[in-house]
C-alpha cells in the first residue's frame, strides 16, 4: 500500500499539488485563525465591514492575479526552452515597472476613498491604512509568478506560510494593543510587506544572473484575455459581499461574510491545484504535447477535495460556525451547505478557465461576462432575503459550471501553437 502511495507521489502533477497544496493548506490556515478571532473580537458589525474591504481587496488581486499569471506563463516557456537569462530580464524589467504603476494606483486609490467610505458606510481611516497593499501586492506577484513559471512550488509554499502566519501574529498584537478594526487592516498589510521581502531573497539566484532583453510586447498583449478573466472571476465572490453590504443591515452582512468565508476554505483551498496545472498545460502546449489529461487529473483532486467538506457543511452548519464564530453567528448556519456548493462549482469554473488560458483560448471570457450581469441584475430584484441571494448564486454557478465543462470537451487536445487561430 505505501509503495503505491509512493508511486503515485513521484507523478509530477500528484507531487506538486501535495507540496503546494500543503503550503496553501498551512497559510490558509493561519489566514483563517486570523478571521476567527476578528469575528470573535469584533463582533459582527465591525467585521462585516472588514468583510466589505476584504472585497475590495479581492478586487485589487484582478490585476495582481493578471500579472502573476502572465509573468508564470511566460517563465514557463523560457523555462521549456531554457532561456533563463530571459527570466532575469523578465523579473527586474517588470518590478521597475510595477513600482511605478502601484504607486499611480494607490494615489488613485486614495483620492477615491471618500467615495467608497459613503457608498459602504465605513470610516475612511482603514481604507487610508489599507493604500500600500496596492504596491506590495502589484511587486508581489511578479516574484510569485516566476516562482509558479519555474515550477518551484516549495519555495511558493514557504511564501504562503509566511503570508498568513505573519498575518495572525500581528493581527493578534495590533487587537491587544487595541487598534480594533484598524489593527486588523495594518496586519494584513503588514503581512504582504514581510512576505515580498522573502521572495525577493527566494528569487536572489534569478536577481544575480545576466539578463538578456527581449520583445516584452507578447507579455502585455497576452495580459488582456487574463485581465478580463479575472475581473470576471473575482467578481463572482466580491459583488455578492459589496451588494449585501450596501442592500442589507451590518449584522445581516456580517453574517454573510462569515458563511462566505468559510465557503471559500473550498475555493482557496483548492486553488493550488490550478496553480499546479497552469504551468504545466502551458509547457506541454508549448512542447505541442497532449494537456487535457492533465485538465481532467485535476477536476478529479479538486473533487477529491471539496465533496467531503460540503457534506460536512451539510451535517454539522452550527457546530461549525459556533465552533469558528460563536454563538452570535448562529442565525446564518441554513447558508452553509448550500454556499459550500457555490463556491465548489466555483472552483471548478475557475480551474476551467485557467486551463483555457493556458492553451490560449478566449471565447469562454463571454459566457463569464454574461453571468456576471446576470448575478449582478439578479440580486439587485431578488434580495428578499439572504437565503434568496444564496440561491441566486447556487443556481447561477451550477449552470455555469456544466456549460463551461461541456464547452472544454469539445476543445481538440494536443493543439499547436501553429494551427490555433485563436493566437
Amino acid at each position: 500500500m505505501i509503495k503505491k502511495l509512493l508511486k503515485y507521489y513521484k507523478q509530477p502533477i500528484i507531487r506538486d499539488n501535495v507540496i503546494l497544496f500543503l503550503g496553501n493548506s498551512l497559510g490558509a490556515f493561519f489566514t483563517f485563525l486570523f478571521h476567527f478571532y476578528m469575528g470573535r473580537r469584533l463582533g459582527p458589525e465591525d467585521y462585516g465591514t472588514l468583510g466589505a474591504i476584504l472585497a475590495l481587496v479581492y478586487l485589487f488581486t484582478i490585476p495582481v492575479t493578471t500579472i502573476q499569471t502572465s509573468i508564470a506563463k511566460f517563465t514557463s516557456n523560457f523555462k521549456a526552452k531554457k532561456k533563463y537569462n530571459e527570466i532575469g530580464y523578465l523579473l527586474k524589467a517588470s518590478l521597475r515597472k510595477l513600482l511605478i504603476f502601484g504607486v499611480i494606483a494607490t494615489i488613485i486609490f486614495i483620492s477615491l476613498t471618500s467615495l467608497i467610505s459613503d457608498y459602504l458606510h465605513i470610516s475612511i481611516s482603514p481604507l487610508f491604512i489599507l493604500s500600500p497593499y496596492i504596491i506590495f501586492s502589484f511587486l508581489l506577484s511578479i516574484n510569485r509568478g516566476i516562482l509558479q513559471g519555474l515550477q518551484r512550488f516549495k519555495s511558493l509554499s514557504v511564501n504562503l506560510i509566511f503570508e498568513g502566519l505573519i498575518k495572525l501574529v500581528l493581527g493578534i498584537l495590533f487587537i491587544l494593543i487595541g487598534f480594533k478594526l484598524n489593527g486588523a487592516i495594518g496586519a494584513i498589510v503588514g503581512s504582504f510587506f514581510a512576505i515580498l521581502i522573502i521572495s525577493l531573497y527566494q528569487l536572489k539566484d534569478i536577481l544575480r544572473i545576466k539578463i538578456k532583453k527581449f520583445n516584452s510586447k507578447n507579455v502585455y498583449r497576452y495580459t488582456i484575455p487574463v485581465l478580463l478573466t479575472l475581473v470576471s472571476l473575482t467578481a463572482f465572490y466580491s459583488l455578492d459581499i459589496l451588494l449585501v453590504k450596501h442592500l442589507f443591515s451590518s449584522q445581516e452582512a456580517g453574517y454573510y461574510v462569515a458563511v462566505s468565508l468559510l465557503a471559500k476554505i473550498l475555493f482557496f483551498g483548492s486553488l493550488p491545484i490550478s496553480q499546479v496545472m497552469f504551468p504545466k498545460v502551458s509547457e506541454l502546449y508549448i512542447k505541442n504535447k497532449s494537456n487535457k489529461n492533465v485538465l481532467f487529473k485535476s477536476i478529479l483532486i479538486m473533487l477529491i477535495f471539496i465533496l467531503p467538506i460540503i457534506l460536512l457543511y451539510f451535517l454539522f452548519p452550527e457546530t461549525i460556525i459556533n465552533l469558528f464564530y460563536g454563538k452570535a453567528y448562529l442565525a446564518a448556519s441554513s447558508l452553509l451547505g448550500w454556499f459550500g456548493i457555490v463556491m465548489g462549482l466555483f472552483s471548478i469554473i475557475y480551474l476551467i478557465s485557467f486551463y483555457n488560458l493556458s492553451i490560449h483560448k478566449r471565447n469562454f471570457l463571454y459566457i463569464l461576462i454574461l453571468f456576471n450581469i446576470l448575478e449582478v441584475i439578479l440580486i439587485y430584484l431578488f434580495h428578499k432575503n439572504l437565503v434568496q441571494v444564496v440561491s441566486i448564486l447556487t443556481i447561477l454557478m451550477f449552470i455555469l459550471a456544466l456549460i463551461m465543462f461541456l464547452k472544454v470537451l469539445r476543445i481538440k487536445d494536443g493543439k499547436t501553437l501553429n494551427n490555433n487561430s485563436s493566437l
